[in-house]
């Protein structure tokens, strides 16, 4: 199951569908309060998560996902505006979709941070 997090619905529900078409399981959610019920509930396999969101932004709902999921994978999804300040705030090793992305983009880097994630359970 796959979380996507961003404030835009239209944004949410065009990168859902595209999940949805690789054959992911999808939840969404409109916030990182939001997203931090998702987690809390449920068991994930990744979080796709906008940076730019009012709020609580992506920088401060990755941190708290990571107080409840250490090992969750997180992928951020921004634009070119806010690469700079997301990479400041998060490290130059973050992943990042950057938007618009393609469909296979997104199914690459889904890829290789789940195969991630599996080599490093399996360690």
């Amino acid at each position: 199951m796959i979380l996507v997090v961003d404030d835009d619905p239209t944004v949410r529900a065009t990168i859902g569908r595209a999940l949805a078409a690789l054959g992911y399981g999808v939840r969404e959610a409109a916030d990182g309060y939001a997203a931090l019920e998702v987690v809390r509930a449920e068991p994930l396999s990744l979080v796709i998560l906008d940076y730019v969101m009012p709020g609580m932004d992506g920088a401060e709902t990755a941190r708290a996902i990571g107080s409840i999921d250490p090992e969750l994978p997180i992928v951020f999804s921004t634009g070119h505006a806010a690469l700079r300040a997301l990479r400041a705030a998060a490290g130059e090793d973050v992943r990042v979709l950057e938007k618009p992305f393609t469909l296979d983009e997104l199914d690459a880097l889904l890829r290789e941070r789940l195969a991630e994630r599996r080599r490093a359970r399996s360690a």
